[in-house]
């Protein structure tokens, strides 16, 4: 027999679901406005990072690719011209005009880079202490080695003008093997459409394959932070006030990872929870860490504020949380997580059923 719902998880509306909703329709409408602001909350900042780091993950891409097909056609003269030419871009456009970057994944991964460095430096290095660093000379050889590799791993994430950077290293399996094809068949589209030669899609594929066995997701710094936070969590060495720590010198990537491995979420998981635009998933997540209400009350108001001055605004926001968290128990917040424990494509599902189908009402 299906549940009445006039229990009170019924009442609640599903809030997992809508939790959900809301999270992944911001990442959505980042990818098909160009992470517009006033509808994914980004400023122009923001927006404009957001776009350069896109158009340069994708040159990236592209360079790798050319570099190993102007090998494959040396013989006609001309492509191997035009393909060994970096300066000129070929694939960017074509994919532009074909709409295929508006992409909810790619949109995600995108916003968290940006709010990462957003977060980054509003927060870093304001006593000079450095969390990451004082763990590399940790007694512990395991702590120590993992946090000397999340060190190499944080520092191919800025250029030399310390500005926000991304290569293909940064991305998810499965987005890296999606961007790779897509700028491959742009190439192919070129190089027929351009050049005239027909024959040439085993080479492409060929040399595209290679390119995404060569990525290694391991390497990625998430990845890294979640290694580093479980063997934290298992010398315990995990618990608010490392969390408070961590986030007070910027490193949100590695308090995601906190969170997650506190939780029994993957990073992308405890990510999404936490930019619900509604404000709601950073509560939920830290009541269901189990954390003590001092430590979630330092951690909620270092997330809201961009800088180290705390406006009303985000005192306000930063209360408004704290009243949600004293109003759940931990069992009733890890209720609402189950869902992101799920399949993500599962996950993805039911996000895209609940955007399509949720009244206007119940958006606003």
């Amino acid at each position: 027999m299906a549940e009445s719902g006039s229990n009170g998880r019924g009442h609640q509306k599903d809030a997992a679901r809508l939790l959900l909703a809301a999270a992944r329709e911001r990442f959505a409408v980042a990818a098909a406005d160009l992470l517009l602001p006033d509808q994914a909350r980004l400023t122009e900042w923001q927006r404009l990072t957001a776009a350069a780091l896109l158009t340069r993950l994708v040159h990236g891409i592209e360079d790798e690719l050319r570099v190993r097909l102007a090998a494959r056609f040396a013989e006609h003269e001309a492509l191997h011209a035009a393909l060994s030419s970096a300066r000129v871009p070929i694939a960017l456009p074509i994919l532009e005009r074909a709409g295929v970057l508006r992409d909810a994944d790619l949109g995600n991964v995108l916003v968290r880079r940006v709010e990462e460095h957003r977060f980054w430096k509003a927060h870093a290095g304001a006593d000079g202490a450095d969390f990451l660093f004082e763990l590399v000379r940790d007694a512990d050889e395991e702590v120590a080695a993992e946090a000397m590799e999340l060190v190499i791993a944080r520092s191919r994430r800025f250029d030399r003008f310390q500005e926000p950077a991304m290569g293909q290293v940064d991305l998810p399996a499965e987005l890296q093997h999606k961007l790779v094809w897509l700028i491959a068949a742009a190439l192919r589209h070129y190089i027929v459409q351009q050049h005239g030669l027909a024959g040439i899609d085993g080479a492409i594929e060929e040399e595209a394959s290679a390119l995404i066995a060569a990525h290694d997701e391991g390497a990625i710094l998430e990845a890294r932070a979640m290694r580093l936070a479980r063997r934290l969590r298992q010398s315990g060495r995990l618990d608010g006030e490392t969390l408070v720590r961590i986030l007070s010198e910027g490193m949100l990537p590695l308090f995601i990872a906190g969170l997650a491995t506190l939780t029994a979420l993957e990073h992308g998981a405890a990510w999404e929870v936490i930019a619900d635009p509604r404000g709601r998933g950073p509560a939920i997540l830290l009541r269901a860490a189990g954390l003590a209400r001092e430590d979630a009350a330092q951690i909620l108001l270092l997330a809201n504020s961009r800088g180290p001055l705390v406006s009303g605004a985000e005192a306000g926001a930063t209360e408004t949380q704290l009243d949600l968290f004293d109003s759940l128990d931990q069992a009733s917040a890890e209720d609402v997580l189950r869902l992101w424990r799920a399949d993500p494509a599962y996950r993805a599902s039911v996000a895209r059923v609940s955007t399509r189908s949720r009244p206007a009402a119940e958006a606003a």
